[in-house]
Protein backbone atom coordinates (compact mmCIF):
# COMPACT_ATOMS: atom_id res chain seq x y z
CA UNK A 1 0.00 0.00 0.00
CA UNK A 2 2.61 2.08 0.91
CA UNK A 3 4.40 2.01 -2.33
CA UNK A 4 1.18 2.37 -4.44
CA UNK A 5 0.55 5.19 -2.51
CA UNK A 6 4.21 6.91 -3.46
CA UNK A 7 3.64 5.88 -7.10
CA UNK A 8 -0.09 7.24 -7.46
CA UNK A 9 1.47 10.51 -5.78
CA UNK A 10 4.21 10.88 -8.27
CA UNK A 11 3.69 9.78 -11.36
CA UNK A 12 6.58 11.25 -13.20
CA UNK A 13 9.06 9.46 -10.78
CA UNK A 14 7.08 6.27 -11.98
CA UNK A 15 9.65 5.41 -13.91
CA UNK A 16 12.60 5.91 -12.00
CA UNK A 17 11.07 4.18 -8.37
CA UNK A 18 10.51 0.90 -11.02
CA UNK A 19 14.33 1.04 -11.37
CA UNK A 20 15.03 1.23 -7.55
CA UNK A 21 12.59 -1.72 -6.57
CA UNK A 22 14.09 -3.86 -9.23
CA UNK A 23 17.79 -2.45 -8.50
CA UNK A 24 17.32 -3.37 -4.93
CA UNK A 25 16.17 -6.59 -5.48
CA UNK A 26 19.31 -7.17 -7.86
CA UNK A 27 21.90 -6.50 -5.32
CA UNK A 28 20.09 -8.51 -2.54
CA UNK A 29 20.66 -11.29 -4.46
CA UNK A 30 24.84 -11.95 -3.28
CA UNK A 31 23.74 -11.64 -0.01
CA UNK A 32 20.47 -13.25 0.07
CA UNK A 33 22.01 -16.50 -1.97
CA UNK A 34 20.03 -17.97 -4.90
CA UNK A 35 17.26 -16.17 -5.65
CA UNK A 36 15.05 -17.08 -8.46
CA UNK A 37 14.02 -15.02 -11.48
CA UNK A 38 10.23 -16.01 -10.21
CA UNK A 39 11.24 -14.27 -6.55
CA UNK A 40 12.17 -10.97 -8.73
CA UNK A 41 9.36 -10.72 -10.51
CA UNK A 42 6.88 -11.68 -7.47
CA UNK A 43 8.53 -8.51 -5.47
CA UNK A 44 8.44 -6.22 -8.35
CA UNK A 45 4.68 -7.47 -9.39
CA UNK A 46 2.87 -4.70 -7.57
CA UNK A 47 4.72 -2.17 -9.57
CA UNK A 48 4.35 -3.82 -13.14
CA UNK A 49 0.44 -3.92 -12.63
CA UNK A 50 0.24 -0.07 -11.39
CA UNK A 51 1.99 0.37 -13.96
CA UNK A 52 0.18 -0.72 -17.05
CA UNK A 53 -3.39 -0.17 -15.22
CA UNK A 54 -5.26 2.75 -16.46
CA UNK A 55 -5.91 5.49 -13.77
CA UNK A 56 -8.27 8.46 -14.30
CA UNK A 57 -7.21 11.64 -13.87
CA UNK A 58 -8.39 12.36 -10.32
CA UNK A 59 -7.35 14.90 -8.15
CA UNK A 60 -3.71 15.34 -9.91
CA UNK A 61 -4.59 18.89 -10.14
CA UNK A 62 -4.98 19.22 -6.35
CA UNK A 63 -3.95 23.07 -4.93
CA UNK A 64 -0.65 23.18 -4.45
CA UNK A 65 0.42 26.37 -1.97
CA UNK A 66 3.92 27.19 -1.55
CA UNK A 67 3.09 29.15 1.32
CA UNK A 68 -0.30 29.17 3.46
CA UNK A 69 -3.28 30.91 2.43
CA UNK A 70 -4.01 33.93 5.22
CA UNK A 71 -7.88 32.87 6.44
CA UNK A 72 -5.93 28.93 6.95
CA UNK A 73 -3.28 30.94 9.35
CA UNK A 74 -3.75 30.62 13.16
CA UNK A 75 -6.33 27.93 12.97
CA UNK A 76 -6.67 24.35 14.37
CA UNK A 77 -5.37 21.36 12.95
CA UNK A 78 -8.12 19.08 11.40
CA UNK A 79 -7.38 16.72 14.60
CA UNK A 80 -8.41 19.77 17.20
CA UNK A 81 -11.09 21.09 14.86
CA UNK A 82 -13.14 17.54 14.70
CA UNK A 83 -13.03 17.66 18.49
CA UNK A 84 -14.25 21.15 18.87
CA UNK A 85 -16.99 19.85 16.74
CA UNK A 86 -17.28 17.62 19.05
CA UNK A 87 -17.10 14.67 16.60
CA UNK A 88 -15.59 12.27 19.24
CA UNK A 89 -16.20 9.15 17.75
CA UNK A 90 -14.93 10.32 14.41
CA UNK A 91 -11.56 11.43 16.20
CA UNK A 92 -11.22 8.70 18.45
CA UNK A 93 -11.37 6.05 14.78
CA UNK A 94 -8.68 8.36 13.12
CA UNK A 95 -6.35 7.84 17.01
CA UNK A 96 -6.92 4.08 17.01
CA UNK A 97 -5.69 3.46 13.16
CA UNK A 98 -3.05 5.92 13.35
CA UNK A 99 -4.30 8.63 11.03
CA UNK A 100 -4.61 11.85 13.63
CA UNK A 101 -0.56 11.47 14.29
CA UNK A 102 -0.81 12.93 10.09
CA UNK A 103 -4.14 15.19 10.37
CA UNK A 104 -2.58 17.14 13.43
CA UNK A 105 0.25 18.97 11.39
CA UNK A 106 0.40 18.03 7.83
CA UNK A 107 -1.55 18.77 4.82
CA UNK A 108 -3.26 19.20 2.36
CA UNK A 109 -6.29 16.77 3.29
CA UNK A 110 -9.99 17.24 3.45
CA UNK A 111 -11.63 15.03 6.08
CA UNK A 112 -15.49 13.65 5.89
CA UNK A 113 -16.22 13.52 9.50
CA UNK A 114 -19.34 11.26 11.01
CA UNK A 115 -21.39 12.61 13.71
CA UNK A 116 -21.54 10.66 16.85
CA UNK A 117 -24.89 9.97 16.02
CA UNK A 118 -24.14 8.15 12.24
CA UNK A 119 -21.82 5.87 13.88
CA UNK A 120 -24.84 4.49 16.01
CA UNK A 121 -26.86 3.47 12.88
CA UNK A 122 -23.38 2.15 10.67
CA UNK A 123 -24.47 -0.46 8.51
CA UNK A 124 -21.97 -3.60 8.84
CA UNK A 125 -23.92 -6.12 6.51
CA UNK A 126 -22.21 -4.41 2.99
CA UNK A 127 -19.70 -6.98 1.19
CA UNK A 128 -15.93 -5.53 1.01
CA UNK A 129 -13.87 -4.98 3.50
CA UNK A 130 -15.62 -3.98 6.81
CA UNK A 131 -12.44 -3.68 8.99
CA UNK A 132 -11.75 -0.48 10.78
CA UNK A 133 -8.44 0.55 9.32
CA UNK A 134 -9.74 0.79 5.82
CA UNK A 135 -13.52 2.40 6.76
CA UNK A 136 -11.39 5.18 8.58
CA UNK A 137 -8.77 5.79 5.76
CA UNK A 138 -11.66 6.51 3.47
CA UNK A 139 -12.62 9.20 5.15
CA UNK A 140 -9.75 11.01 4.04
CA UNK A 141 -8.63 13.06 0.80
CA UNK A 142 -5.91 14.22 -0.52
CA UNK A 143 -6.41 17.66 -1.35
CA UNK A 144 -7.81 20.56 0.02
CA UNK A 145 -11.44 20.89 -1.10
CA UNK A 146 -14.33 22.73 -0.18
CA UNK A 147 -18.04 22.68 -1.46
CA UNK A 148 -16.87 24.75 -5.15
CA UNK A 149 -15.16 21.44 -5.94
CA UNK A 150 -18.28 19.02 -4.64
CA UNK A 151 -20.10 18.90 -7.91
CA UNK A 152 -21.06 16.21 -9.44
CA UNK A 153 -20.06 12.85 -9.75
CA UNK A 154 -16.09 14.52 -8.41
CA UNK A 155 -13.90 11.53 -7.31
CA UNK A 156 -10.93 12.27 -5.01
CA UNK A 157 -8.63 9.32 -4.20
CA UNK A 158 -8.29 8.61 -0.52
CA UNK A 159 -5.79 7.66 1.98
CA UNK A 160 -6.96 4.12 1.46
CA UNK A 161 -5.09 3.04 -2.13
CA UNK A 162 -7.13 3.04 -5.32
CA UNK A 163 -10.27 3.76 -3.26
CA UNK A 164 -12.15 6.88 -4.21
CA UNK A 165 -14.68 9.46 -2.57
CA UNK A 166 -17.46 10.06 -5.10
CA UNK A 167 -19.75 13.10 -4.28
CA UNK A 168 -23.26 13.30 -6.13
CA UNK A 169 -25.63 16.20 -5.94
CA UNK A 170 -29.02 15.19 -5.84
CA UNK A 171 -32.37 17.38 -6.47
CA UNK A 172 -34.59 16.40 -4.07
CA UNK A 173 -37.60 19.12 -4.91
CA UNK A 174 -37.98 22.61 -5.74
CA UNK A 175 -34.85 24.61 -4.20
CA UNK A 176 -34.06 21.60 -1.96
CA UNK A 177 -30.99 19.11 -3.15
CA UNK A 178 -28.53 16.83 -0.88
CA UNK A 179 -24.87 16.48 -1.41
CA UNK A 180 -22.94 13.00 -0.61
CA UNK A 181 -19.61 11.36 -0.30
CA UNK A 182 -19.95 7.74 -1.32
CA UNK A 183 -23.65 7.60 -0.47
CA UNK A 184 -24.04 9.21 2.59
CA UNK A 185 -25.07 12.79 3.23
CA UNK A 186 -22.64 15.62 3.75
CA UNK A 187 -24.89 17.90 6.49
CA UNK A 188 -22.05 21.03 7.54
CA UNK A 189 -19.32 22.01 4.75
CA UNK A 190 -16.09 23.89 4.38
CA UNK A 191 -14.99 24.16 7.98
CA UNK A 192 -11.44 24.98 8.15
CA UNK A 193 -8.61 23.65 9.52
CA UNK A 194 -4.58 25.14 9.07
CA UNK A 195 -4.03 21.92 7.10
CA UNK A 196 -7.34 21.21 5.03
CA UNK A 197 -11.44 21.13 5.16
CA UNK A 198 -13.57 19.48 7.03
CA UNK A 199 -17.01 18.10 6.30
CA UNK A 200 -19.45 16.92 8.53
CA UNK A 201 -21.91 14.05 7.52
CA UNK A 202 -24.82 12.03 8.72
CA UNK A 203 -23.84 8.71 7.71
CA UNK A 204 -20.73 6.38 7.61
CA UNK A 205 -18.86 4.92 4.78
CA UNK A 206 -19.44 1.49 5.15
CA UNK A 207 -18.96 -0.09 1.96
CA UNK A 208 -15.19 -0.28 1.25
CA UNK A 209 -14.79 -2.32 -2.14
CA UNK A 210 -11.40 -4.36 -3.21
CA UNK A 211 -8.89 -2.30 -4.90
CA UNK A 212 -10.51 -0.85 -7.86
CA UNK A 213 -13.53 -3.12 -7.79
CA UNK A 214 -16.13 -2.61 -10.31
CA UNK A 215 -19.88 -2.85 -10.10
CA UNK A 216 -19.43 -6.03 -11.72
CA UNK A 217 -16.35 -7.35 -10.00
CA UNK A 218 -17.45 -6.72 -6.58
CA UNK A 219 -20.77 -9.14 -6.76
CA UNK A 220 -18.53 -11.63 -8.69
CA UNK A 221 -15.81 -11.93 -5.98
CA UNK A 222 -18.69 -11.75 -2.98
CA UNK A 223 -21.88 -12.90 -3.88
CA UNK A 224 -23.03 -16.60 -4.99
CA UNK A 225 -26.47 -15.04 -4.83
CA UNK A 226 -26.40 -12.45 -7.51
CA UNK A 227 -24.22 -16.04 -9.29
CA UNK A 228 -26.62 -16.30 -12.72
CA UNK A 229 -26.90 -12.39 -13.29
CA UNK A 230 -22.94 -12.42 -13.69
CA UNK A 231 -22.75 -15.30 -15.43
CA UNK A 232 -26.13 -14.06 -18.06
CA UNK A 233 -23.70 -10.68 -18.34
CA UNK A 234 -20.42 -12.85 -19.09
CA UNK A 235 -22.50 -15.42 -21.85
CA UNK A 236 -24.44 -11.87 -23.56
CA UNK A 237 -20.87 -10.52 -24.15
CA UNK A 238 -21.54 -7.12 -21.27
CA UNK A 239 -19.59 -8.22 -18.54
CA UNK A 240 -16.85 -6.15 -19.60
CA UNK A 241 -18.08 -2.98 -20.87
CA UNK A 242 -20.08 -2.87 -17.49
CA UNK A 243 -16.83 -3.40 -16.22
CA UNK A 244 -15.23 -0.29 -17.88
CA UNK A 245 -18.36 1.75 -17.49
CA UNK A 246 -18.06 4.87 -15.16
CA UNK A 247 -20.34 6.43 -13.75
CA UNK A 248 -23.04 3.34 -13.59
CA UNK A 249 -25.77 2.52 -11.32
CA UNK A 250 -26.02 -1.39 -11.34
CA UNK A 251 -29.51 -3.12 -10.11
CA UNK A 252 -28.38 -6.64 -9.61
CA UNK A 253 -31.27 -9.27 -9.68
CA UNK A 254 -30.56 -12.36 -7.21
CA UNK A 255 -30.70 -16.06 -8.95
CA UNK A 256 -34.12 -16.32 -7.16
CA UNK A 257 -35.61 -13.21 -9.32
CA UNK A 258 -35.26 -15.31 -12.73
CA UNK A 259 -36.82 -18.47 -10.80
CA UNK A 260 -39.28 -16.59 -9.79
CA UNK A 261 -40.68 -16.12 -13.23
CA UNK A 262 -40.10 -19.77 -14.36
CA UNK A 263 -38.03 -22.68 -13.25
CA UNK A 264 -36.55 -22.60 -16.97
CA UNK A 265 -37.08 -19.29 -17.67
CA UNK A 266 -33.27 -18.47 -17.72
CA UNK A 267 -32.46 -21.96 -20.04
CA UNK A 268 -34.59 -20.27 -22.40
CA UNK A 269 -33.15 -16.86 -22.55
CA UNK A 270 -29.90 -17.82 -22.91
CA UNK A 271 -31.25 -19.10 -26.52
CA UNK A 272 -32.59 -15.78 -27.15
CA UNK A 273 -29.69 -13.44 -27.42
CA UNK A 274 -31.31 -10.41 -28.64
CA UNK A 275 -33.85 -10.66 -25.61
CA UNK A 276 -31.23 -11.41 -23.06
CA UNK A 277 -29.21 -8.09 -24.02
CA UNK A 278 -32.67 -6.09 -23.61
CA UNK A 279 -33.50 -7.33 -20.19
CA UNK A 280 -29.72 -7.33 -19.36
CA UNK A 281 -29.45 -3.33 -20.29
CA UNK A 282 -32.62 -2.83 -18.33
CA UNK A 283 -30.80 -2.91 -15.06
CA UNK A 284 -28.13 -0.49 -15.92
CA UNK A 285 -28.32 3.20 -15.10
CA UNK A 286 -25.57 6.01 -16.84
CA UNK A 287 -25.01 7.76 -13.53
CA UNK A 288 -24.47 7.24 -9.34
CA UNK A 289 -27.66 7.05 -7.98
CA UNK A 290 -27.88 5.94 -4.42
CA UNK A 291 -30.60 5.60 -2.36
CA UNK A 292 -30.47 8.80 -0.49
CA UNK A 293 -30.96 10.90 -3.46
CA UNK A 294 -34.04 8.69 -5.41
CA UNK A 295 -37.31 9.87 -4.90
CA UNK A 296 -40.60 8.77 -6.11
CA UNK A 297 -41.03 9.95 -9.62
CA UNK A 298 -37.44 9.74 -10.70
CA UNK A 299 -37.34 8.74 -14.29
CA UNK A 300 -33.92 7.28 -15.05
CA UNK A 301 -33.05 6.05 -18.52
CA UNK A 302 -31.55 2.62 -18.57
CA UNK A 303 -28.68 1.19 -21.18
CA UNK A 304 -31.87 -0.22 -23.04
CA UNK A 305 -32.73 3.08 -23.73
CA UNK A 306 -36.06 3.13 -21.81
CA UNK A 307 -36.81 4.41 -18.72
CA UNK A 308 -37.21 3.08 -15.05
CA UNK A 309 -39.65 4.78 -12.49
CA UNK A 310 -38.84 4.72 -8.96
CA UNK A 311 -41.17 4.52 -6.06
CA UNK A 312 -40.43 5.15 -2.93
CA UNK A 313 -42.10 4.30 0.03
CA UNK A 314 -42.25 6.36 3.67
CA UNK A 315 -40.18 3.32 5.37
CA UNK A 316 -37.80 4.28 2.35
CA UNK A 317 -38.49 0.70 0.79
CA UNK A 318 -37.30 1.21 -3.13
CA UNK A 319 -39.48 -0.14 -6.19
CA UNK A 320 -37.36 0.40 -9.65
CA UNK A 321 -40.39 -0.32 -12.04
CA UNK A 322 -41.67 -3.73 -11.19
CA UNK A 323 -38.04 -4.26 -9.15
CA UNK A 324 -38.67 -4.51 -5.66
CA UNK A 325 -34.87 -3.52 -4.26
CA UNK A 326 -33.52 -5.68 -1.82
CA UNK A 327 -31.80 -5.83 1.54
CA UNK A 328 -28.15 -4.70 0.53
CA UNK A 329 -28.34 -1.47 -1.34
CA UNK A 330 -25.71 1.56 -1.88
CA UNK A 331 -22.65 -1.04 -2.25
CA UNK A 332 -19.86 0.84 -3.46
CA UNK A 333 -17.54 0.31 -6.89
CA UNK A 334 -14.79 2.44 -8.16
CA UNK A 335 -17.24 2.99 -11.39
CA UNK A 336 -20.63 3.85 -9.17
CA UNK A 337 -23.38 1.67 -7.13
CA UNK A 338 -24.76 -1.53 -7.23
CA UNK A 339 -28.47 -2.22 -5.74
CA UNK A 340 -29.86 -5.67 -5.17
CA UNK A 341 -33.29 -6.50 -6.74
CA UNK A 342 -35.79 -9.29 -5.89
CA UNK A 343 -37.38 -9.20 -9.30
CA UNK A 344 -36.30 -8.59 -12.76
CA UNK A 345 -36.45 -4.98 -14.45
CA UNK A 346 -38.78 -6.40 -18.15
CA UNK A 347 -38.43 -3.05 -20.40
CA UNK A 348 -41.37 -2.55 -22.64
CA UNK A 349 -39.78 -3.13 -25.67
CA UNK A 350 -39.09 -6.85 -25.04
CA UNK A 351 -42.23 -7.35 -22.09
CA UNK A 352 -44.51 -9.01 -25.19
CA UNK A 353 -41.99 -11.55 -25.68
CA UNK A 354 -41.45 -12.19 -22.35
CA UNK A 355 -44.87 -12.84 -21.92
CA UNK A 356 -45.26 -14.88 -24.58
CA UNK A 357 -42.13 -17.22 -23.54
CA UNK A 358 -43.54 -17.33 -20.30
CA UNK A 359 -46.87 -18.33 -21.47
CA UNK A 360 -45.45 -21.13 -23.37
CA UNK A 361 -43.69 -22.34 -20.86
CA UNK A 362 -46.22 -22.70 -18.28
CA UNK A 363 -48.18 -24.80 -21.22
CA UNK A 364 -45.56 -26.99 -21.59
CA UNK A 365 -45.19 -27.71 -18.04
CA UNK A 366 -49.25 -28.15 -17.74
CA UNK A 367 -49.04 -30.66 -20.63
CA UNK A 368 -46.22 -32.60 -18.43
CA UNK A 369 -48.25 -32.91 -15.52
Amino acid sequence: DLLDSLLQENQANMKLLCGVVVGAVLLAVPQAGAISLYDVVSTTRSVALWWTQPHPPLDLDKPQFSAMPDDFRGRPDLIKLAKELKLTHCVKRLHKVGLDRLLNHEGWYTLFCPTDEAYQHENHYLPGSDNLIDKTRLTVARGLYNSSDLHNEAVFRSMLSKRLIRINKYELGKEKEILTANGQPIISLNHKARNGYLHIMSGVMSSVYDRAGSVVTELNDCCPQHFEMIQLLKYAGLYDKLDAANPVTFLAPTNAAFIKLHPEFLIHLKKNKTLLRKVLNAHVIPGTWYTVGLNSGNRLRTWSNEYITVNKDNNGGIRFSNAKAGIITDINAVNGVTHTVESLVIPSSARQEVQTLLAWLDTKTMDKQ
